[in-house]
């Protein structure tokens, strides 16, 4: 859903246009629908140490019903791209497909690259509306400070599910000093901002940024760590508004 109001909410913005709007990010949701289906296939296992309550790891959906919505899902990702989408632009579409569904590769078998593996493909629907509105460089702006961000959350979330994951390097590494770090690459997706800060609001915006930014890190260094996430979470969404 959130890349879906990534693109859907900067578009609609500048064309005031509903049905361009929607066209233009429909494809998005389909591939996230699509991703998390197929991310809770492969990882029903770990999901019943790290997610137990998800519908797969609770058998409240079969694997069948999954299997059929995550093929309809990826067909519709595929056509929507196909009939909405121009030529050129459609690359970033089906790039994010890819990315989506191969997802689960990396976990397995490139476990250190899972971070930034997913803060690229955070950063991929801020390129698609870089791509829909080529003179606004600014967008490219918030592209690289929403992968900076998107990359310390994942870094934390990644110290979260040790427990269910596979080994990597960086399981050398304390969580401590992991978190340190994840936190210190945050702060630089932050400081990236303030140069597109031109009123007020830009500049409440950034505030309520810093702010639930540190109320992470107070979470999380005092073993709240759910807490934590959920702000993290948070604070790329309030980020949208740098895309309007």
């Amino acid at each position: 859903m959130a890349g879906f109001l990534v693109v859907f909410l900067p578009t609609f913005f500048r064309s005031n246009d509903f049905g361009l709007s929607f066209r233009k990010a429909i494809p998005l949701l389909f591939t996230f629908i699509c991703t998390f289906i197929a991310n809770d296939l492969d990882d029903i296992e770990k999901d019943r140490v790290n997610h137990p309550g998800r519908p797969l790891a609770t058998g409240y959906f079969s694997s069948l019903f999954a299997v059929v919505l995550y093929f309809v899902s990826l067909g519709l990702a595929l056509f929507s791209t196909k009939y909405y989408i121009a030529p050129g632009v459609d690359f970033y579409y089906y790039g994010f497909i890819c990315m989506s569904i191969s997802y689960h590769y990396v976990v397995e078998y490139l476990s250190a690259l899972k971070a930034p593996y997913v803060a690229v493909a955070v950063s991929i629907p801020i390129l698609i509306v870089a791509a829909l509105y080529p003179d606004e460089p600014k967008l490219y702006i918030v592209a690289v400070s929403a992968f900076f961000i998107a990359l310390g959350r994942e870094m934390c979330m990644d110290i979260k599910d040790r427990a269910g994951d596979n080994v990597s390097f960086l399981h050398q590494f304390g969580p401590g000093r992991v978190a340190g770090i994840a936190f210190s690459i945050q702060m630089t997706g932050l400081l990236l901002l303030p140069v597109l800060i031109h009123g007020f609001v830009d500049l409440l915006v950034m505030c309520v940024m810093l702010l639930l930014f540190a109320l992470a890190a107070v979470y999380w260094f005092k073993q709240k760590l759910y807490r934590a996430t959920i702000l993290m979470k948070f604070q790329l969404f309030v980020g949208l508004w740098f895309l309007l």
